[in-house]
């Protein structure tokens, strides 16, 4: 009985393993030598989770707030979204996302401690079938 509750307990709250289709490959840093995948919310949520390459452990996001813009008749509207980071309880950093459609125009990354802000872009040559991979 006990192994069934901790398993229902993993299940909740426990980022769900993601699939190439669900997630963003993304690099950072001066050199671009940072590198994380973004788990892409489901419609409607307003939770995420990145992880940084090395890593297993996923983040947790919290969506703070949106803004959406036509750019075009016809076209995707783009959304300018920002993340808070949690850690253990606490905010951690924030991530300022702007997408249209199924591509990402920005994604930087805000350390809230330190102020230090760090720029991505998405990294389409790392995404496979089964994630993120850098070489």
């Amino acid at each position: 009985m006990r192994w069934s509750a901790l398993l229902v307990l993993l299940v909740l709250f426990a980022p769900a393993v993601a699939h190439a289709d669900e997630i963003r490959c993304l690099s950072g840093g001066s050199q671009g030598q940072i590198h994380l995948s973004w788990k892409l919310p489901a419609d409607g949520q307003r939770t995420s989770f990145v992880r940084y390459a090395g890593k297993t452990a996923w983040l947790r996001l919290t969506l703070l707030s949106e803004d959406s813009t036509e750019m075009a008749e016809g076209r995707p509207w783009q959304f300018d979204t920002v993340w808070e980071e949690h850690l253990d309880g606490k905010v951690i950093g924030h991530y300022a996302i702007s997408t249209q459609g199924a591509r990402i125009y920005g994604f930087d990354y805000t350390n809230a401690r330190t102020g230090r802000q760090t720029a991505f872009s998405e990294d389409i040559g790392a995404l496979t079938d089964t994630g993120c991979r850098w070489d």
